[in-house]
């Protein structure tokens, strides 16, 4: 059996007597065409169906060629039936090779029989022509008889071979089959109907349709196939059916009436096939063409010429091109060209070598606005390996990027020069000593300090101020090569990178000309102001191998140099490091004060806005020195960190403020929080949970009622150890915060990955957030970050009204700074909270 297009003659269905007839397999054999087996040309083929039609043949006999070479002829009884929703040719084949070799036998006998009799008649004496004659009639008339009872019982057997093979086929039939009487009572049903539904014949004959029946469908779907094929029509529709086991299920239905030969009805047979995967596939490609439109990432398909063939929405919104536009376009007609040929190669690369590639790229709208988007594109391959087509999908990252950069900026950038920040100098002062011990040259750090500069802020205001640190980057500038390394550190601070093949006189003669530079007067504006600089040097190998070590002798350097009267260079030497036998000294002061009792605690409030009430208390510690008095921490916690003392300042301040919020819980009902810093030292200590769950059982604190506060740098490693160390904190109760969020590294994704609760902003972005409409974006980008990730934020160093309105307009409900109040002894801070709870 056979089912065939009619208009290409492609074979779209075959049974399994079909494949063992041809000799192909299912597949191969469904993939061929009736052209290819069937030897006629379309000239014979025409000729056979005029031939049958004029011989009232309801059945046609053509030469088809199976796959061992062997050349068959077929009849083929052909019945146009409904598809898959299409026209088709129900065709039942039969192998008739034998039948026409034995007629063509049987013709070829009779003739010779018929020249052998007339040639021995011919040798017969003419007297005995008679009888002879006489003889031959009785032998031919018994000759045809013979035959004539031959062919009836040969067309007996062959209707009876051929009805056989009919019932064989409709039983093995892949779609199912049953017949009705005129009553709709069901009179037989073939082996795909019990496989499909679940029940056995015996279950079904003598029965109606309605023991399939799901109850979905109203009645008039069965009274309209009712009436339609007692018209004698044909009808076609689909059911939702249930069988045996109550599963649903659907079918296509193509329902006959049979008549006889008086053209009356006498029965119904229904072809159905089984269609719930086509339902199913259906509904899944409905879904995925509105998940195709509706997708906030925009999707791009393209075909393996790389032309566009798809696009949603999402991309006519983020790139502004109508589908109209681009359809068969190159996605190229995107590219900003920003992007070198190179990268589009590796990009090719990639897709041929894993079938996929995703990274950030910049690309063009419509309107000429350049954006940035995170693609990803995957290679689609057909059921044979082949490429199909490319499916991208992208999402406009330039919002998140610009935010970003921002954040990085502010955070490796001087805001008012775009000079290297301490951070970014850093990074690149220790490569580029990486550098020079490979290539064993020489680096020389030039620390710089405006003499004067404090005065012209004063007299002029701090707008002049900065008007004269910018032309004074420029100016030094102007004096190095585009690969040397400027920064801004501090105030009017700057530091020089210069590496190369340099000796000590290269060094002074740049020193000299940016001393020559920076003394010529500044023109700020109406106002001409003048400024000298004091530089101190120190050099790679001589004076140290480390960044720290090189930085800091040359700021010795160039305190030496305002000693000798400012606006000139000074080289380290040893004997100019009287700063570094101060900081010894300090160092001997500092391991004594835990012993001496000499450290004492301030705190400061962080107040909520919208109530006023005090959340918590920041645990700021101080150094009353016996002699110099109150030292701040800026004086003595880098030293700590640097002599491997501050892990013992921590546990002295994290013990003195659990055991101060423990005394304030004990005096009012509702007591803050107590908010303590974690120096990265203390936290990556083995024995930091130990001694801290010790130091809350000591002090019976409970831990909901302590804040953690820690910086970037402990989290940008991002190792698993630090993530283990965070998570038992945040199982304990104790809330984690980051302090000072924005100066630090660039690296968001630790905020995602670790169960942080709290950002701080640090006042480095509050100070000029009412006058900046930079710093007020970053800051408002902060805060939206923020609760996104369902994080609090509290904004330090608030000082006045008007900033602390601008933050609450941008919704940061938590405020710190002077604006509420300085930092308080505890004596104080109790008093504080007597007025404020």
């Amino acid at each position: 059996m056979l089912i065939i297009e009619p208009q290409t003659g492609d074979i779209i269905k075959a049974n399994i007597a079909a494949h063992q007839f041809y000799g192909f397999s299912k597949d191969k054999l469904e993939s061929m065409s009736i052209q290819d087996i069937n030897l006629l040309s379309p000239e014979q083929v025409a000729s056979e169906r005029a031939l049958a039609k004029s011989e009232n043949r309801n059945y046609f006999i053509f030469r088809h060629k199976v796959k061992n070479g062997d050349i068959k002829t077929v009849s083929a009884h052909s019945i146009p039936i409904n598809y898959n929703n299409k026209k088709a040719l129900f065709s039942i084949i039969q192998d008739v090779t034998a039948e026409r070799k034995y007629k063509k036998a049987l013709w070829h006998y009779q003739s010779n029989l018929e020249h052998l009799v007339d040639k021995q008649v011919n040798q017969i004496d003419k007297t005995k022509r008679n009888l002879i004659h006489i003889l031959f009639l009785s032998i031919l008339l018994l000759s045809i008889l013979a035959s004539f009872l031959f062919f009836l019982l040969k067309r007996k057997n062959e209707a009876e071979e051929q009805r056989s093979l009919i019932a064989q086929i409709v039983e093995q039939s892949p779609v199912s089959i049953q017949t009705t009487d005129l009553d709709g009572i069901i009179t037989y049903v073939n082996k795909e109907f019990i496989n499909s539904s679940g029940f056995e014949s015996t279950e079904v004959i003598g029965k109606k349709n309605s023991i399939l029946k799901s109850g979905v469908h109203q009645t008039a779907l069965y009274e309209n196939l009712w009436h339609t094929i007692t018209s004698g029509k044909h009808w076609v529709g689909e059911f939702y059916n249930q069988r045996k086991n109550g599963e649903t299920f659907w079918e296509k239905a193509n329902i006959y009436p049979l008549k006889d030969s008086k053209n009356k009805i006498t029965s119904y047979v229904g072809i159905k096939e089984d269609i719930t995967q086509l339902k199913n596939d259906e509904k899944q490609l409905r879904l995925a063409s509105t998940v195709f439109k509706t997708a906030t990432e925009a999707v791009m398909v393209t075909d393996t010429k790389n032309k566009i063939v798809a696009v949603n929405e999402a991309f006519i919104f983020i790139t502004g091109y109508q589908e109209s536009e681009v359809l068969g376009k190159n996605p190229s007609l995107l590219s900003s060209g920003h992007h070198d040929v190179e990268f589009y190669e590796r990009m090719n690369e990639t897709l041929e070598k894993s079938g996929q590639w995703q990274g950030e790229i910049c690309n063009r709208r419509k309107n000429g606005e350049v954006f940035y988007e995170w693609l990803s594109v995957t290679a689609l391959k057909d059921e044979l390996g082949q490429l199909e087509s490319y499916v991208s999908l992208f999402s406009d990252i330039t919002k998140r990027k610009k935010a970003e950069d921002k954040i990085y900026r502010q955070a490796n950038y001087d805001s008012l020069t775009g000079l290297a920040n301490r951070n970014l100098f850093v990074d690149r002062f220790e490569h580029t000593l990486e550098v020079a011990k490979r290539e064993n040259n020489t680096v020389a750090i030039f620390f710089i300090d405006l003499d004067g500069f404090k005065n012209v802020n004063d007299t002029f205001g701090h707008a002049k101020g900065d008007m004269l640190l910018k032309l004074t980057t420029t100016r030094i500038k102007e004096t190095l090569r585009k690969i040397d390394t400027v920064s801004r550190l501090s105030g009017d601070e700057f530091a020089i990178i210069l590496s190369g093949n340099h000796d000590v006189f290269s060094f002074e003669k740049i020193a000299s000309l940016i001393l020559e530079k920076i003394a010529s007067p500044f023109q700020l504006e109406e106002i001409e102001a003048y400024v000298t600089a004091s530089i101190g040097i120190s050099i790679f190998p001589d004076d140290g191998e480390t960044s720290e070590e090189l930085l800091r002798k040359a700021d010795s350097a160039m305190y030496k140099a305002k000693e000798k009267g400012k606006n000139n260079v000074q080289f380290f030497t040893k004997e100019m490091d009287i700063k570094a036998q101060q900081r010894r000294n300090l160092e001997v002061e500092l391991r004594k004060v835990i012993l001496n009792k000499e450290l004492i605690l301030h705190y400061q409030p962080i107040h909520e806005v919208s109530t006023n009430k005090i959340i918590s208390a920041e645990a700021l510690v101080r150094w009353l020195h016996p002699i110099k008095g109150l030292v701040a921490p800026s004086e003595f916690i880098t030293l700590a960190e640097d002599i491997g003392f501050i892990t013992d300042i921590g546990d002295w301040v994290l013990e003195e403020a659990c055991k101060q919020a423990k005394y304030w819980q004990s005096q009012f009902d509702v007591a803050p929080k107590i908010s303590v810093n974690i120096s990265s030292v203390q936290f990556q200590r083995q024995d930091f949970i130990s001694k801290l769950v010790h130091i809350l059982e000591k002090t019976q604190l409970s831990p909901d009622s302590l804040i953690l506060e820690m910086t970037e740098s402990l989290l940008i490693q991002e190792d698993d150890q630090t993530f283990i160390q965070l998570l038992t904190l945040k199982e304990m109760g104790i809330a984690l915060s980051i302090d000072d969020f924005g100066t630090g590294y660039s690296s968001l994704s630790y905020l995602k990955r670790f169960p942080i609760s709290i950002l701080k902003i640090d006042r480095a972005f509050i100070k000029d957030i009412t006058s900046n409409s930079e710093d007020e974006a970053l800051a408002c980008a902060i805060l939206a970050m923020a609760k996104s990730l369902g994080l609090k934020v509290v904004a330090e160093g608030v000082e006045d009204l008007a900033q602390c309105q601008l933050l609450t307009k941008h919704e940061c409900h938590f405020i710190q700074g002077y604006f509420f109040s300085r930092p308080l002894d505890a004596d104080a801070f109790t008093e504080y909270l007597t007025q404020h709870i």
